[in-house]
């Protein structure tokens, strides 16, 4: 991953990211403060081919170059680096939708801000992607998610 300076927020954005995404393996109906929203389940890949489909479409409709996507060796973590995610496609954790976003808004970050950390334009890319990808209610559980664990999110135009 390309980033200057210190990854300060990095286990705060994983804390929230790993809450939300157990809220989307199961989709459905959430108690939020009082008020009954609807999440859709987030999608899981059967193959590599499937993640590359997923990661050209979403990098196409944000307009940002193509990444490449590989299928990295070893199950503990999917990465970024350098234009290209890996993803230890043989394990299940790592072939689901919140994932393959993630490492997509690294890649973002870099075209588009210029580093790959996990700061405020991190949140508010990935905000972005899944509230474009799996709709408002879902980025809504992320957004609250990410304020509970004190991650900044940048105000974007």
């Amino acid at each position: 991953m390309t980033s200057s300076g210190r990854d300060t927020h990095r286990s705060a954005v994983y804390s929230a990211e790993d809450q939300w995404s157990a809220v989307v393996d199961r989709g459905g109906s959430v108690d939020f403060f009082g008020s009954t929203i609807d999440v859709p389940a987030q999608l899981r890949f059967g193959s590599l081919a499937d993640v590359i489909a997923y990661a050209d479409a979403v990098t196409a409709d944000r307009q940002v170059g193509p990444v490449v996507v590989r299928h990295r060796k070893g199950g503990t973590r999917a990465h970024y680096s350098d234009g290209t995610i890996a993803i230890p496609t043989t394990h299940s954790w790592a072939m689901r939708e919140s994932v393959v976003l993630h490492e997509i808004a690294h890649h973002v970050c870099i075209s588009e801000h210029g580093n790959a950390l996990h700061d405020q334009y991190f949140t508010s890319v990935m905000l972005d992607l899944v509230d474009q990808r799996m709709g408002s209610p879902a980025a809504l559980l992320l957004r609250t998610g990410y304020q509970a664990n004190g991650v900044p999110i940048a105000v974007m135009s």
